[in-house]
């Protein structure tokens, strides 16, 4: 995978492949947890101006668009999440609890090897081999289904995170993901500029 943009500060950026998953409904235990920690977040964030919590400002600093920050200014206002599948629930809880920009993709839906590169802007896209192309802020075009077996996702770690804390992290949560999930996963971390 490639990202670029010279000038920036580094980050790790985390490369996930899971093979033969079965995704579905979410399991009560995932729900219940979703619900429980947006309702936490809720009455520890009610008052407080996101962009200026430190590990919100990190982001804001390098990015236009920070993929988790629309979905806390909804629980700011009361306004949950619905549970959807496993697969976007884990991600979302994930991305929440850790304030990570985390894109899943069905890989059967890309050609790899897939690309990101951070715009003037500030928006980051991504694009694969065959011209498949998104903001990492939106949601994909190989969106994740019923039907989806191989899922790739790219988790975006801040330049505070060190390199071991954003490997725990990875390890996490495929733990919990092939727990709920089944199948198998590998990943890699690379270091570029943002």
């Amino acid at each position: 995978m490639e990202i670029s943009h010279p000038e920036n500060p580094s980050i790790h950026v985390g490369k996930i492949e899971y093979s033969h998953i079965e995704v579905g409904t979410s399991p009560q235990m995932l729900k219940g947890r979703l619900r429980l920690f947006q309702e936490s977040l809720f009455f520890e964030y009610e008052d407080k101006v996101l962009e200026e919590v430190p590990a919100i400002k990190e982001w804001t600093d390098l990015l236009k668009d920070v993929p988790f920050l629309p979905i806390l200014a909804d629980i700011q206002k009361e306004q949950f999440i619905d549970s959807t599948n496993s697969v976007q629930d884990l991600s979302i809880f994930f991305s929440l609890k850790y304030f990570l920009p985390i894109l899943t993709f069905d890989a059967d839906r890309l050609e790899e090897p897939l690309s990101l590169a951070k715009h003037e802007t500030g928006h980051i896209e991504w694009q694969d081999k065959a011209g498949l192309k998104g903001l990492f802020s939106q949601p994909s075009k190989a969106h994740i289904s019923q039907g989806t077996k191989n899922i790739l996702q790219i988790i975006l770690f801040p330049p505070s995170i060190s390199r071991e804390k954003s490997e725990a992290l990875i390890q996490s949560l495929t733990k919990m993901f092939v727990q709920i999930h089944g199948g198998e996963s590998k990943y890699e971390l690379i270091e570029k500029a943002l």
